[in-house]
């Protein structure tokens, strides 16, 4: 399994990037200050990849990506891409909350705030200690970025706020200087989750959402 091929990538947050493992090794990594990632960037950046390293998309083992939370189309485009290519492939799906993954950067952090925008006022946020969430999962309104206390603040959400984060919290509030790119790190999680047997068939790809969509709203 240390020899394993892994095809990563993220497209929930405004930094899509693709990146290609071997066990915990990054091979490769194409990363995209672009934004809102459309379905015509994903797959033309995992060809490019691919193409660069020298390697087949036949002989990737596994293939990981973020589930959410984050853009709902980001999601949409990197889930519908993981279907097709595990089935077309015939290879397992290791599904990574995008939350986790950003938290893996700063995983020696005794108390780490993981904030995605979410829009609306509102952050995607997951508390962790040591690499280990120590909160559930949710969306809630931008307030409550300073009133969890002191922490290390990770995330595009925390940066979108954080002239507001440091005029309530002070010193208190640090933030990481960690790059946003987080498809090496999805990978790394991917690899622990086939490691432990929790990989999935395509047929139970889901998205995490956290929270209904402005389509859904409106119905």
């Amino acid at each position: 399994m240390k020899n394993m091929k892994i095809l990563a990538w993220d497209t929930s947050t405004p930094f899509p990037s693709v990146a290609l493992l071997e066990g915990e090794e990054l091979i490769g990594e194409i990363n995209l200050n672009i934004g809102l990632l459309h379905s015509s960037h994903l797959l033309p950046a995992i060809n490019v990849l691919l193409e660069l390293t020298g390697e087949r998309i036949e002989d990737v083992d596994l293939i990981a990506g973020t589930i959410g939370p984050g853009s709902f189309t980001g999601i949409r485009v990197g889930l519908s891409t993981a279907k097709a290519l595990c089935f077309a492939l015939n290879k397992p799906f290791a599904p990574v909350i995008s939350l986790d993954a950003l938290a893996f950067k700063e995983i020696e952090a005794k108390r780490l705030i993981a904030a995605i925008d979410a829009k609306k006022g509102e952050v995607f946020l997951g508390e962790y200690s040591k690499g280990k969430r120590t909160s559930e999962l949710r969306a809630m309104p931008i307030e409550e970025l300073w009133k969890k206390g002191d922490a290390l603040f990770i995330g595009d959400g925390a940066i979108r706020f954080r002239k507001k984060i440091e005029e309530n919290l002070g010193k208190g509030a640090v933030f990481s200087s960690r790059s946003p790119f987080i498809s090496y790190e999805t990978g790394v999680i991917g690899f622990k989750i086939k490691k432990e047997g929790k990989e999935v068939n395509p047929d139970s790809i889901n998205p995490l959402y956290l929270r209904a969509s402005d389509a859904e709203i409106k119905k």
